[in-house]
């Protein structure tokens, strides 16, 4: 009898040591709640390690408070480059925006406090300079459709050629 409490005694020892790693990996668990604005901050840099050939920007998505936990899956789209505030100035509707890889298959992304996700905007570094913006508009890159958001663009970094290629979203 003593065998059968101490077995029963190990065991809920061992189930209670298991808990709180069953608890930290539940929280890391893709999140089915499509990120919006509140949920995320967003910025858009210059990427210093682009391919040869190619000029890319980068853009971030971090999470904007220790709770959050959203998902992205996809490109941005509805993405326009603008001068100005964002709205009410010509924009460069001239630049034809494509995606990278068209026939990719794209993966959701969980975003987290300190699990950023990021996309890339990528362009020829050899063409013509064909639009100098202010601000990039966007929709998040959210099942059925996003919520849009204005970023800066880096400064005095201008848009070449008559095309630019969006990424699929991916962890950063």
């Amino acid at each position: 009898m003593n065998k059968t409490i101490a077995g029963v005694g190990i065991a809920a020892l061992l189930t209670a040591a298991a808990l709180p790693l069953l608890a930290g990996t539940a929280s890391a668990n893709p999140s089915d709640k499509p990120c919006d604005t509140s949920d995320l901050v967003v910025s858009v840099t210059k990427d210093p390690t682009s391919a040869a050939g190619q000029q890319a920007y980068v853009i971030h998505y971090v999470a904007a408070g220790p709770h959050t936990n959203c998902s992205l899956v996809g490109a941005p789209t509805a993405v326009t480059f603008t001068k100005g505030s964002g709205h009410s100035q010509a924009d460069g509707s001239t630049i034809q925006v494509v995606l990278d890889d068209p026939y990719s298959v794209p993966a959701p992304v969980n975003v987290q406090p300190g699990k950023p996700a990021e996309s890339r905007i990528l362009m020829a570094s050899q063409a013509p300079v064909t639009f100098q913006p202010s601000v990039v508009n966007l929709n998040l890159p959210v099942a059925g459709g996003g919520y849009t958001v204005t970023v800066g663009w880096p400064e005095g970094m201008p848009l070449r050629g008559d095309h630019v290629e969006l990424t699929n979203v991916s962890p950063a």
